[in-house]
């Protein structure tokens, strides 16, 4: 202050203030220190996001923690055999007794029960089933400690590493199958992912150091062992995630390898050889430590070599033998110019190569025409088309608005700004400009024909029509086409770790379309590509000198910034809710039921029902099943589709079941939306012949009439028909034909008579041509009666009530909704015998032993509401059911019903009685 008392600030000392401060967090330790800390705190808010649903995963019949989904149970109950037993026995003998199948190779299991162990040492009171419902949140956090260093080996930088896991840990497509109860293999297998890719990250930075003497052969191979190990951990670990592992690298390798002979007159021989010495040590110690985890040696040649998707590792192999050969006796080789071998070399090693598989794929697995043809139907339908496969909701083929919807749209353009990027950089490395400018070109063209090819349904990139697959597979073959181009033109001189981003990022791409269960494998990618952009848009404005040009970037990065920022917090939203309120997937339906079983059946007893129950009661109600989620005998799920579930022939499913020594059928309220799915299974060749669906149906209150007898309703329905309909209506022959025409609605009308309810005939709204013709229904049930009006279709509706919450309590609408069965499901087992009891008598040596009412349901009518099995409270609700089954004398045994493959519906002509 002046003697005037006018404040002077010295600009000096407050910019040296600054940039001492500046300097300060520049320097490496601090950067390192911030880094840490910031990891850590993500490491452990997220871990402790995915504990918070621990106290839903109780069973509250026995109060001991249960898993999240369906497969973990499975995986709970082999580590439970395991501390019992000791070690697994040879056979399972709750899982498909007939088959006699054995117990999963898979580790996950032993991993459960080693973390059992050693939390005995700080815990005697710890149960295996807390173990259990926790470890994939162990796993998680080892997985995001790998993933971030897997990142810093491949980009050099903290804060590509750091940002991409903070997107990863909040993500929603990486959250439930790494919450607590998901103890499933997923969690441990990207976990075990990560460490390959990383362990093989390091591996190639070693072999590509320029001091020659810190790299030899025997380090070499020990590089290679340990990768290889990685590898075949990763198989133990979970098989579907270990395919990539077996692409990844060999691409990765082959191009890297091509790079290093890509200048003829220099080459490095020692390097060379050391770089030969560790792919073959990684590619037959994968094999090898594959045996000692217990795989058969054919089961890993297939996962290392000879599936269509690990063939590749087999083809590098002996393409860089063949070159390595070439390269070594090129000046013994007379027949072919030396000039012409060293400019070409290349192409005859990859054409010598392409005649040994040809005729190796030939002698191994036939036509190899098919075989190519196999490998590019891949490429088009990852999971290929079974039917099983395909009514799998996980399954299920995305697209990209699936994709989209899961991430956010900002999300996903910042994801794609990481493509790009991540070619800018690869095309920095090419020689000469025009190339390298038409290389980025290209590569847009690329990554934009993967991801824009299968956008929806209704796009003109529906992924099924010509003009889709056309984008997709010629981006691809431009691509590669146009880099085999520019190598025999240009010097390149990729780095080693953007080689590896590339390959990782190839196969994610291509794996994006492949099904909605990968978008977890894929979602570790995507993290990094969106970190990646951030970082390196930084990084372009710290390089830029031009004033113009760093202003632009600058707005660009704030509103990129922005959008990760709201995509981040959208991200924790999301997450936080999710990871609290999710609970088991095994309700309290499903827990009381599975008590019954326990208290009430005998120990050995068989039970049978769709496949996707089997590993709920094999462990909650400690039965055996004649199928589960494990898929052990894939054709008994047509089998069950067939000749039990959709059969209008009692005969049939008594036979199957006695061949089966099934004491138990059960049947859940979700296989009414199931039909379509089991339908399908169970259909004939054509895959269409028991294929169907139950139609739920509710009454429109604005539709509904008064009249001077009673009230019309109409049931709102709008389906198109699952089969023809030839009818005579009025002397005029009606014509309906499946997929085209469709069930508009059905009208009821019904009269109230001193106190009794009375239904007048109901009809069936058909829409053809845009013309309703109404068809009277023949059948109706309602309140536990079955009405037969004695003509009209040969179809079922079935009247429930309707229950609506509102601020005024509960609204019951006894007549509220329905259910319609058609022509093609009403004999069906499942109609006659779930949804209407057996109301004509074909079945009486089926019991009801048990009815577990739907939660809700049971819950209102302990309030004295009186509601029967089937109500339509926010959708279709129901009781799961139990019968007992006996077999009368005349019921054969059929050894066909157990064989583990053949035809579908081959057994439609065998004889089932006596």
């Amino acid at each position: 202050m002046d003697e005037e008392g006018t404040v002077k600030i010295n600009t000096a000392a407050i910019k040296s203030g600054f940039n001492k401060t500046f300097d300060f967090f520049k320097q490496k330790k601090v950067v390192t220190t911030i880094v840490i800390l910031l990891f850590l705190v993500l490491l452990i808010s997220s871990s402790m996001m995915r504990l918070q649903n621990l106290p839903l995963l109780t069973d509250s019949t026995t109060g001991k923690y249960i898993p999240l989904a369906l497969d973990p149970f499975y995986f709970l109950r082999v580590a439970e055999t395991i501390i019992e037993q000791g070690e697994l026995p040879e056979i399972d003998s709750m899982r498909y007794p007939s088959a006699k199948i054995g117990f999963t190779d898979e580790i996950l299991p032993q991993a459960v029960v080693f973390l059992f162990k050693i939390g005995k040492i700080f815990d005697k009171d710890v149960t295996i089933q807390f173990i259990d419902v926790i470890s994939p949140v162990i796993f998680f956090i080892l997985g995001l400690i790998a993933f971030f260093f897997l990142i810093y080996v491949l980009t050099n930088s903290k804060m590509t590493a750091l940002i991409s896991s903070a997107f990863l840990v909040f993500i929603p497509t990486y959250l439930h199958r790494t919450l607590a109860g998901f103890a499933d293999h997923e969690s441990i297998g990207i976990f075990v992912f990560f460490l390959t890719l990383l362990s093989y990250g390091l591996a190639l930075k070693f072999l590509n150091q320029k001091e020659e003497s810190k790299r030899n052969p025997i380090k070499t191979a020990l590089w290679g062992l340990f990768v290889g190990f990685l590898s075949a951990l990763t198989i133990a670990s979970w098989l579907g995630i270990s395919k990539f592992v077996f692409m990844i690298i060999p691409l990765s390798f082959v191009l890297f390898w091509l790079i290093k002979v890509q200048d003829t007159e220099n080459l490095d021989g020692k390097l060379l050889k050391n770089l030969l010495i560790f792919y073959m040590v990684w590619f037959f110690s994968s094999i090898l430590f594959g045996l000692i985890y217990g795989f058969p040696f054919q089961s890993m040649l297939n996962s290392v070599t000879l599936s269509s998707t690990s063939l590749i590792s087999g083809a590098v192999l002996l393409f860089i033998l063949v070159d390595f050969s070439l390269i070594n006796l090129k000046n013994k080789i007379n027949f072919i110019k030396k000039e012409r071998l060293e400019k070409y070399r290349i192409l005859y090693s990859l054409l010598i190569v392409i005649l040994i598989g040809i005729i190796f794929i030939t002698i191994y697995k036939g036509n190899v025409f098919s075989y190519i043809s196999g490998i590019l139907d891949k490429l088009i339908n990852p999971f290929g088309t079974s039917r099983v496969g395909l009514t799998v909701a996980e399954n299920r083929q995305p697209f990209l608005n699936d994709w989209i919807g899961q991430t956010g749209k900002i999300f996903f353009w910042l994801f794609f700004g990481g493509l790009i990027t991540l070619g800018i950089k690869i095309a920095k490395k090419i020689k000469q400009n025009k190339k390298a400018i038409l290389f980025g070109i290209v590569w847009i063209i690329f990554i934009s024909g993967i991801l824009f090819s299968r956008i929806s349904p209704s796009s003109a990139f529906d992924g099924v029509n010509f003009i889709s697959k056309l984008f997709y597979i010629g981006s691809i073959i431009l691509f590669f086409g146009y880099l085999i181009y520019i190598y025999f033109k240009v010097r390149i001189n990729v780095r080693p770790e953007l080689i590896i981003l590339f390959s990782w990022m190839f196969f994610m791409l291509i794996s994006a379309r492949g099904a909605i269960r990968l978008f977890f494998v894929i979602t570790p990618f995507v993290c990094f590509s969106a970190g990646f952009f951030i970082v390196n848009l930084f990084n372009s404005v710290k390089k830029t000198k031009d004033d113009l040009l760093k202003m632009l970037l600058g707005i660009i990065i704030i509103l990129v910034v922005i959008g990760a920022l709201f995509s981040f917090n959208n991200f924790v939203k999301a997450t936080s809710v999710q990871a609290e309120f999710t609970g088991p997937s095994a309700n309290l339906q499903w827990q009381k039921a599975m008590s019954w079983v326990r208290e009430n059946t005998p120990n050995g007893s068989i039970f049978v029902h769709w496949w996707d129950y089997g590993h709920w009661v094999t462990y909650l109600g400690e039965r055996p099943v004649v199928t589960d989620g494990g898929h052990g005998v894939g054709y008994w799920d047509h089998l069950i589709g067939r000749y039990l579930l959709t059969t209008p022939e009692p005969e049939t499913a008594l036979s199957f079941m006695k061949s089966h020594n099934v004491s138990y059928l059960l049947i859940d309220p979700s296989d009414i939306g199931k039909y379509p799915a089991y339908s399908s299974i169970g259909s004939d060749e054509t895959g269409n012949d028991r294929f169907s669906q139950i139609n739920i149906m509710v009454s429109n209150p604005q539709q509904t009439t008064e009249t001077k007898d009673g009230t019309i309703r109409i049931y709102q329905v709008g389906s198109l028909l699952d089969g023809d309909i030839v009818y005579e209506l009025e002397g005029n022959q009606i014509f309906l034909p499946a997929g085209r025409a469709a069930l508009g609605g059905i009208l009821l009308e019904t009269k109230q008579e001193e106190n009794e309810l009375t239904f007048k005939q109901p009809a069936g709204a058909f829409i053809y041509n845009q013309k309703q013709t109404d068809i009277p229904i023949r059948y109706l049930y309602f309140n536990n009666e079955f009405k037969d009006f004695g003509n009209g279709l040969n179809a079922i509706v079935y009247i429930i009530p309707i229950v609506q919450q509102s601020n005024q309590g509960i609204q019951i609408d006894n007549l509220g909704a329905g259910i319609y069965l058609s022509p093609k499901n009403m004999n069906s087992l499942f109609a006659q015998l779930y949804l209407l009891n057996d109301p004509l008598g074909q079945y009486p040596t089926i019991k009801l032993a048990h009815s577990e009412p739907d939660s809700a349901i049971g819950l209102l009518n302990k309030q004295g509401t009186n509601l029967n099995e089937f109500v339509y409270f926010n959708g279709i609700r129901g009781p799961m059911k139990i019968w007992k089954v006996d077999y009368p004398s005349n019921i054969l045994e059929k050894e066909e019903f157990l064989r583990t493959s053949g035809d579908y519906a081959e057994f439609d002509d065998l004889v089932f009685l006596r």
